[in-house]
């Protein structure tokens, strides 16, 4: 949406509570964009607003002072609503265009009207069935004609329509929950109200679809109204309308509300990631699939593939081998489906450019074979038992629905007829979906929230909409919006924050966590904090309010026995060089799980920093006996060994160690170490110029500073330091 920046002063002032000062910056704003005024209603609230404050110049008490200037706020912010609206179409030539032409229709927008013309459309359908046969059809598809025609400039005219009233709102949610009116009218018209309320966001618009939400018994009017509400929240408003609050927390009063937020937020992090997924497709498992399948496509259609008759002769077994791994790969891609990926959008995307999807309602209608787009293709294969399939049971959003049926019209002609026979048999199926799971609000929500991320990312004009999708904004985030702080939908966020993190999404992990209020703050809080630091870069970290040490302290002070939190605690301690505590902490997982190697190798480690040598030799060399073919544990014992003296036993270990065929760099420094203070200097000296030629980033200093302490103790002078870095 177009931004203008004296308008946005305005909105900052009312957010603030200055009225006043809005009032300025809005006569200022009227007065250098005259198309646009709207001087007589401003005039009205500046007179009103005035009067107030002479009134309680004089002295006087007035204990509806505060409701007063609330309403005042109120009437400028829906003053501002307005003109953001008309300065957005007045900037877009795509907005402009349909704002003109709904504008030149001459037609009763009341909401009466609508309902009436909606209503009779269910009517006259119901009455064809008394039409001679011969009649029917036609009859049909005019009425769909006309019908769909008339909801294409409701959808435009919602979309483009300032802010309601409450009385508009009340007729419109009676629209919206009647039971005479089609369902798919219903959807069509909540994806308009929502999109309206995204771009400016209408107190009265929120309340429709939160109601819509709390009683539609149509379980599709439901989830739609659901994602509406969501989507169209602004928590910077709520401090105009405090309705906003007492509307969301009424609802998250509900459990299963709470959870469908959950499952919500889940799925549209699905969403997001499908361009991910369409990756892994395209590198992972389309290869395989492409690889094994016996038909090739060529400028001319598909052909089939004849089988070698000599392939079995000469590879016994290998039919069944390829056809194991496609279905490996076709079960994998399954898999992740079920999961909730969205895994079409990459194939379907590319068949948005159909003339249908130039007309912005028809991304959000729900797909029916009677819509006027597709009446003709259905006629012409109405008994091909393989599009009805597709339609009807395929694991498709609506408008990839309608994209197969405009795609299918187009290459029907081209496949072999042999194949084609078996489509209109409806022998070849894709993945049908159950009955039972297509009716469920999982799926119904999923499917609306993939149609949702099609036009955000692929609609032509899409650049005059709010993208609630964006990484910018991260509106997609709302457990994060501090319009879910502190209600009843937190106890839910350890399990979106686990989600994200499983998904390193480590970003808005941090963003949800910083929502919990001090209460929630417990010991998973501080584990999958702790989690989320240790996982992210050194310039996340940077940005990030939290600590990975005192994240993990915080957890174990919670939870002492907490074996996460200590494993957490312990390797954060570790790294920071923090020996003695991490060495205490280690010794209580001991307690915990006492034989496991892990642990028992990094306790050892910390005694060989504290210089306790002969106790860590003991465990490494018990841990070296149980484990001779662990390399960790022989590094670790070749460092000991090296620090205590012992360096002939140490230069054993690091020869085998060198051997390997992945060898660790650090190997070849420590080796390096125990070289130079064994008096093998030349050696130590080629050994080094070896890990720095391996890594880049490491130079002579880096050697030095590494173990000054070490080579301080092994009685290497600072001379002797600097020829080292001198040679290297």
């Amino acid at each position: 949406m177009e931004v203008n920046e004296g308008l946005g002063r305005v909105i900052d002032c009312l957010r603030e509570k200055r009225l006043g000062d809005a009032l300025a910056e809005m006569e200022a704003y009227q007065s250098s964009h005259p198309q646009h005024t709207q001087a007589d209603r401003l005039y009205a609230i500046r007179s009103d607003f005035q009067l107030m404050a002479d009134y309680w110049k004089r002295g006087f008490r007035d204990t509806q002072l505060p409701a007063l200037y609330q309403t005042l706020l109120q009437r400028l912010y829906v003053l501002w609503a307005d003109t953001l609206r008309d300065y957005s179409i007045g900037h877009s030539s795509y907005l402009s265009s349909i704002y003109m032409h709904v504008q030149m229709i001459a037609r009763d927008w009341s909401p009466q009207n609508v309902r009436e013309e909606m209503e009779a459309f269910v009517s006259d359908i119901a009455m064809l069935e008394l039409e001679p046969e011969n009649k029917r059809e036609p009859k049909r598809q005019e009425l769909y004609r006309q019908h769909q025609y008339q909801m294409n400039l409701l959808f435009d005219y919602v979309l483009t329509s300032g802010t309601w009233t409450d009385g508009q709102a009340s007729a419109m949610e009676e629209i919206l929950l009647s039971p005479t009116i089609d369902s798919n009218d219903q959807q069509l018209l909540i994806s308009s109200v929502m999109l309206a309320a995204m771009e400016v966001f209408d107190i009265a618009k929120f309340r429709t679809l939160v109601h819509v939400y709390e009683k539609a018994v149509d379980e599709r009017v439901r989830q739609r109204a659901l994602v509406g509400w969501v989507l169209a929240r602004n928590s910077l408003n709520s401090v105009l309308y405090p309705e906003q609050i007492q509307l969301v927390e009424h609802l998250l009063e509900d459990k299963h509300c709470c959870q469908e937020l959950v499952d919500l937020q889940k799925q549209i992090i699905f969403c997001i990631n499908a361009e991910k997924d369409h990756q892994t497709i395209q590198q992972e498992i389309m290869p395989d699939l492409l690889k094994n399948q016996n038909f090739r496509i060529t400028r001319n259609g598909i052909e089939e593939v004849e089988e070698d008759p000599m392939e079995d002769i000469l590879h016994p077994g290998e039919q069944e081998r390829k056809l194991e791994q496609m279905e490996e790969s076709f079960q994998r891609m399954v898999d992740m489906q079920k999961q909730g990926s969205d895994i079409y959008f990459g194939g379907f995307s590319q068949m948005k450019r159909f003339p249908f999807f130039s007309e912005i309602c028809n991304w959000f209608v729900p797909f029916y074979f009677s819509h006027p787009a597709i009446a003709e293709v259905v006629s012409q294969h109405r008994n091909n038992l393989f599009l009805r399939a597709i339609a009807d049971k395929g694991p498709f959003c609506n408008s990839d629905k309608y994209s197969f049926v405009f795609a299918f019209q187009q290459v029907v002609d081209r496949i072999p007829q042999n194949l084609r026979e078996m489509l209109e048999r409806g022998e070849a199926t894709l993945n049908e979906v159950a009955l039972e799971e297509m009716e469920s609000a999982a799926y119904i929500r999923r499917t609306y929230l993939q149609d949702l991320y099609r036009f955000f990312r692929l609609f032509g004009q899409r650049r005059d909409f709010s993208n609630p999708f964006s990484d910018e904004q991260a509106h997609y985030l709302f457990c994060a919006d501090s319009l879910f702080s502190r209600t009843h939908l937190e106890p839910y966020f350890n399990e979106v924050v686990a989600f994200l993190l499983k998904r390193h999404r480590l970003r808005d992990a941090n963003w949800v966590l910083e929502n919990y209020g001090e209460a929630r703050r417990d010991h998973q809080y501080w584990t999958m904090a702790g989690y989320m630091v240790h996982h992210m870069t050194q310039e996340e970290q940077q940005l990030c309010d939290f600590d990975e040490q005192t994240c993990y302290a915080n957890a174990v002070s919670l939870q002492p026995d907490s074996e996460r939190a200590l494993q957490g605690y312990a390797r954060v301690l570790f790294t920071r060089e923090h020996y003695e505590e991490a060495l205490a902490t280690y010794g209580k997982l001991l307690t915990i799980q006492p034989e496991k190697k892990s642990y028992r190798l990094n306790h050892a480690a910390c005694l060989t920093n504290l210089e306790r040598y002969e106790t860590a030799l003991k465990e490494l060399y018990r841990l070296n006996y149980e484990c001779p073919e662990d390399q960790n544990v022989n590094r670790v014992l070749a460092w000991a060994l090296t620090c205590d003296g012992k360096y002939e036993r140490a230069e054993k270990i690091y020869g085998q160690l060198l051997s390997l065929e992945n060898i660790e760099y650090d190997d070849l420094l420590n080796y390096g170490y125990c070289l130079w203070f064994s008096g093998q200097v030349d050696d130590a000296v080629d050994c080094f110029h070896r890990f720095l030629k391996e890594c880049s980033w490491a130079d002579s200093a880096y050697i030095i500073e590494n173990e000054r302490t070490l080579l301080t103790a092994k009685g290497i002078t600072e001379p002797e330091m600097q020829m080292m870095c001198y040679m290297l």
